[in-house]
């Protein structure tokens, strides 16, 4: 504000257009790792402000590579995933914060027209990401035969491409991709960690 001529003159400011943060995690839609992105996107919004966005990849080598490349992006690890250790480890990352996000509820899904049976269970092939195949033994208590891929979303895509009838995933993938649960485990007591190049 400016006195001029006895006048009050209000001087304009210039508009600052908000900053855009990023978190990265692991995709496609439905994950665990989505669910819990989400979950800390919505608890952070006087850290991070209110335009964040959310960005799936198909690895967390990949989130943390676009992480390092480009500001104010952020990538989301569960401590479930065994390749975590070496995020630790590079020099040209921080651990900015560890939080505890409890996952969707996991069974074993198959697609609605499946004609399953019990005995079907003495003989399980089962597509899933490798974090949660205990579950099988735990709940089951049956071996079975693991097709292994890169998230629990991936699983219940390729039951309900017809590629495999039985997947461990997780509730939202479940209904993401239309599958009906024959068993359900547990939501999964879990602790994640946001990596960045500095301090959100």
């Amino acid at each position: 504000m400016i006195l001029k001529n006895d006048v009050f003159h209000f001087k304009e400011e210039p508009i600052v257009s908000p900053k855009m943060f990023t978190v990265n995690t692991l995709g496609p839609k439905g994950t665990s790792s989505e669910y819990a992105a989400k979950h800390f996107i919505s608890h952070s919004t006087t850290t991070l402000g209110t335009h964040t966005k959310l960005s799936l990849y198909d690895t967390f080598e990949t989130c943390i590579e676009h992480t390092l490349s480009n500001s104010l992006q952020y990538t989301l690890v569960p401590h479930a995933y065994e390749g975590i250790k070496h995020f630790y480890m590079r020099p040209d990352l921080q651990l900015l914060q560890i939080f505890r996000c409890d996952t969707p509820m996991y069974g074993l899904a198959v697609r609605p027209d499946f004609p399953f049976q019990e005995q079907m269970l003495h003989h399980l092939k089962i597509v899933s990401h490798p974090a949660p195949v205990n579950l099988i033994q735990y709940f089951i208590h049956q071996n079975a035969e693991f097709e292994l891929v890169n998230s629990t979303s991936t699983a219940a895509q390729k039951v309900r491409d017809g590629e495999f009838d039985f997947a461990l995933t997780n509730e939202v993938a479940r209904v993401t991709y239309g599958l009906t649960f024959i068993r359900t485990f547990k939501s999964i007591p879990m602790s994640w960690s946001i990596f960045g190049k500095g301090e959100i």
